[in-house]
């Protein structure tokens, strides 16, 4: 009983971030005399994050030398404020400041004060397939910032008044959205990584052009709103009654230090992940006499760019709503009531707003010069494969003669396509963590996988053409060299 006791306490002193004198090796219990309590020890935590539990942990020291922890069952905990949230004397990061607890055992009792962070910097190690490139001998490896917003009120359950659910369970606890966002990232990258294969639908060996590399993954549970997510100009009677506000990211990137990571590191991406709350969810107009308010109102653009150059993005382009450093980076919003395809739809946008952008000539022949979105004769777009003239129609079963698999900038080969020849597509999907499945169906997913992989990258073979993916993701180079698709 005293070795095990011993071994308890090692761990103890290894494991707790506040330092304490070490507890001198247990001496046995001998003779019949009186063992008295002579005092106790907290060995506690300086800090903890929003949604960590941590139990305290007490020394009681004996007049015999014989030094022991008291079992949670025999500590009196109590508190008042509202930083933690104690369940089973187990306490849950709840609210950011600083906890106060008085903690008794017998005829002593110590004062534990532990500080709450609203932000959570998660072990990369856990996250094996975000952190490693698919290729890590790329041409292109695209260091990422990955930020979830989770809301919560004990540090258990997701805030349903905060980030209320469109399409899945609520209310859900943060563990469980925590690994579906996981899953949403595992896919999310694995598809722009199958997506950068030039024409790899033809040639299965082939390897990613562009690789992803996840450099720092926060959780952060509060949220400061900033500015409206509409320019006044654009907002309607309704938006101004109810406005939408963006995250203050000059406030969060501050705090998770971005502008070193992206001028520094190479950081050219942020992956924002939240459940969005706006007017127009249904879920929030029938859920507005239940505790919602439009005070709480918080979404994000699709893509947004903060550069140097000016802000090429799916937004509406506000200069003032982010910070911008010496170099560009694109910031991502991605709804946690969706999925993993409509994460790669937003990278889609992003992609035919900076290659319009570049290069009207080539990127209008690549879409379509009439509507904005997609050629019926060449490879189409994000919202339309090149068999149909009407929007998120992935699955059509018309065949059409189409170049996607061989374009040029003067036309190529043409044959008949139809939704069976990206349909019909397997990928490896890799291991997913929660209780979210790959869908096989999935027509969104495999056309822009596809899609993609008809986008020229290096050594495309095809006469004048640049690899388009370094014009996309080295934009700074791109826009100061004023370089083009085809030369």
């Amino acid at each position: 009983m005293k070795k095990i006791h011993y071994l308890l306490l090692i761990v103890v002193l290894f494991s707790c971030s506040k330092t304490m004198d070490v507890v001198k090796q247990p001496t046995p219990i001998t003779g019949s005399g009186t063992v008295n309590l002579l005092s106790i020890e907290l060995v506690s935590q300086d800090t903890i994050s929003i949604s960590k539990k941590y139990q305290p942990q007490v020394i009681a020291h004996y007049s015999n030398g014989f030094d022991t922890v008291v079992s949670l069952d025999s500590l009196i905990i109590t508190s008042s404020d509202n930083t933690v949230f104690l369940y089973n004397k187990t306490y849950y990061g709840a609210k950011s400041g600083y906890s106060y607890f008085n903690i008794s055992f017998k005829q002593f009792s110590v004062k534990d004060t532990t500080y709450v962070s609203e932000i959570e910097n998660v072990d990369l190690n856990t996250l094996p397939f975000l952190i490693t490139p698919s290729n890590t001998n790329a041409r292109i490896i695209v260091p990422v910032v990955v930020v979830n917003y989770y809301p919560t009120l004990n540090g258990i359950d997701i805030d349903t008044k905060r980030a209320p659910g469109l399409g899945t369970s609520s209310p859900i606890t943060i563990q469980d959205l925590k690994n579906r966002t996981i899953d949403y990232l595992t896919l999310t990258k694995f598809g722009l990584e199958e997506g950068s294969k030039f024409r790899g639908y033809n040639n299965p060996g082939q390897t990613s052009n562009v690789s992803f590399k996840i450099v720092k993954y926060i959780n952060i549970y509060e949220i400061k709103r900033g500015l409206k997510d509409k320019q006044e100009i654009y907002m309607s009677q309704q938006d101004k009654l109810h406005p939408d506000y963006q995250p203050d990211y000059f406030d969060v990137f501050s705090k998770i230090n971005l502008q070193t990571m992206v001028e520094n590191n190479g950081v050219k991406e942020v992956w924002f992940s939240l459940r969005p709350i706006s007017w127009g969810y249904p879920v929030v107009k029938d859920s507005l006499s239940n505790g919602i308010v439009a005070a709480n109102f918080l979404s994000l653009p699709e893509s947004n760019m903060a550069s140097p150059k000016g802000d090429v993005s799916n937004s509406y382009r506000m200069l003032n709503d982010l910070p911008v450093y010496n170099k560009t980076y694109v910031v991502y919003g991605y709804n946690l009531e969706r999925s993993a395809s409509e994460n790669i739809h937003n990278r889609g946008h992003q992609i035919e707003a900076q290659m319009s952008h570049l290069d009207s000539r080539f990127w209008g022949s690549y879409s379509n010069p009439t509507d904005g979105y997609a050629d019926s004769t060449h490879i189409g777009c994000t919202h339309k494969p090149p068999n149909t003239t009407k929007d998120y129609d992935w699955n059509n079963k018309t065949l059409t003669l189409s170049d996607i698999e061989d374009w040029k900038p003067m036309g190529g080969t043409k044959k008949l396509i139809n939704s069976d020849r990206w349909m019909n597509l397997k990928y490896n999907i890799p291991a997913l963590v929660s209780n979210f499945k790959y869908d096989e169906g999935d027509s969104q997913y495999k056309w822009l996988l596809y899609w993609m992989q008809s986008i020229p990258s290096f050594n495309n073979g095809i006469t004048g053409v640049s690899d388009w993916w370094d014009l996309f993701y080295n934009w700074d180079d791109a826009v100061l060299y004023r370089k083009k698709l085809v030369n």
